[in-house]
């Protein structure tokens, strides 16, 4: 699957664009996985935003990165792909675009998400390590993962 990928900040996005990424996150944080949470939280408009989108401009994955200084990290929050485009390697290249972005940023030392539990596989190839219990965020077991932004 050919994707094409671009970052972005908040306020660069068009109103078409902006819609598109609530519209994918809803469908599949909200409708399909049935959790019903707080998506639009405020963190948006510090945040830099990945998109990927196929030849035609659908968006097919998503995920932001925000730099959090009280507790010195990256996050990779809101990671999401569109169903039609699982399986396919797409999240390991949504993955590689979030590290070299944080690296090319490094201003702080340490990536930190909260991944589904039964997505800790695919990020501990990743080299995130789980950190403390599980715990339920809206409905879905979650826990925390950590790495330091270079690996030894």
């Amino acid at each position: 699957m050919k994707v094409k990928f671009r970052w972005c900040k908040f306020k660069q996005l068009q109103l078409l664009e902006l819609q598109a990424v609530f519209a994918l996150r809803q469908q599949v944080f909200i409708i399909e996985q049935q959790s019903i949470y707080t998506d639009i939280d405020g963190l948006d408009a510090d945040s830099w935003h990945l998109l990927g989108e196929d030849s035609g401009g659908q968006l097919l994955a998503y995920a932001r990165l925000r730099g959090d200084r009280p507790s010195g990290c990256y996050k990779f929050e809101r990671i999401v792909l569109a169903p039609e485009a699982r399986g396919c390697g797409l999240g390991d290249m949504l993955m590689q675009q979030l590290l070299d972005k944080a690296t090319q940023g490094a201003e702080f030392s340490t990536l930190k998400l909260s991944a589904q539990s039964h997505l800790q596989g695919f990020y501990g190839k990743w080299g995130f390590i789980g950190v403390g219990q599980e715990y339920d965020d809206g409905g879905i077991l979650h826990r925390d993962m950590h790495r330091p932004l270079t690996l030894p």
